[in-house]
């Protein structure tokens, strides 16, 4: 009897044993999504991405790149994923997808300060000049309304230079979401008030922010991390990591 006891002990205190597999997921500088603060990788998303690898006993490492590179190398490296990634048709077949995630919706902004600028439309908006990154979701979806590249559009790497660039007033809309944006906002030193939220950007296609698999990656590991998912989901974690981000932007 005494042995049963100590057995049961030494499984209940017994380490957390991963699989195998050491998955490398890429993530970029896009607050309160996914983002360094002090070194130290934190975010909505890539917080509930750390809690399903753990939960699938998967060893998951977290990288931050630029989106460009991030978004390049998840489709090259096997063993790696993407997060946050918006799943749309034009990236369907490119990667293996689990989620959705946490986003919100997209609007087109200007400085206060600006007032003669004050499109009631998307034919409005093209009128006046904008920042993206390139290869992100907005550059997609702005180029099918009419936006064009040396001419009303201007692509960076990151998103803090589109950030810089406007309120130097060196263009005239920037693009952000209701989640994510005053949140990037606070954090470079400008608030909200600054700014006045203009048209939505309908981003009709998307599905929503997304983990991004490599498609060669054991199917398996999509598999474990799916079913995670949707244990996680059902807790409410994602949820918690929201109100989380929601609290820390308002103080």
């Amino acid at each position: 009897m005494i042995l049963k006891y100590l057995l049961l002990a030494c499984l209940s205190f017994a380490p957390v044993v991963f699989a195998k597999e050491s998955v490398t997921i890429y993530t970029e500088h896009f607050p309160p999504y996914n983002f360094s603060n002090k070194g130290h990788l934190e975010g909505i998303n890539l917080k509930f991405v750390k809690a399903m690898c753990i939960d699938a006993k998967i060893k998951c490492n977290f990288e931050l790149l630029p989106w460009s590179r991030a978004f390049h190398l998840a489709q090259q490296q096997p063993l790696s994923g993407l997060v946050s990634t918006a799943r749309i048709t034009q990236r369907e077949k490119l990667f293996n997808w689990v989620g959705p995630l946490a986003s919100s919706r997209n609007f087109f902004y200007r400085l206060k300060s600006n007032e003669r600028i004050n499109p009631l439309d998307l034919p409005q908006v093209k009128e006046h000049s904008l920042c993206v990154v390139r290869n992100s979701i907005y550059e997609q979806f702005v180029e099918t309304i009419g936006f064009s590249d040396g001419k009303n559009l201007l692509k960076v790497s990151h998103s803090y230079e589109c950030l810089n660039l406007f309120f130097k007033n060196k263009i005239e809309l920037i693009i952000g979401s209701d989640l994510s944006f005053d949140y990037q906002l606070t954090q470079y030193g400008h608030p909200g008030r600054e700014v006045v939220k203009l048209v939505e950007l309908p981003l009709n296609d998307t599905l929503g922010n997304y983990l991004a698999l490599n498609k060669n990656i054991p199917i398996d590991v999509v598999e474990r991390l799916q079913s995670s998912y949707e244990k996680l989901i059902a807790q409410g974690k994602l949820d918690f990591f929201i109100e989380q981000y929601s609290n820390t932007n308002t103080k």
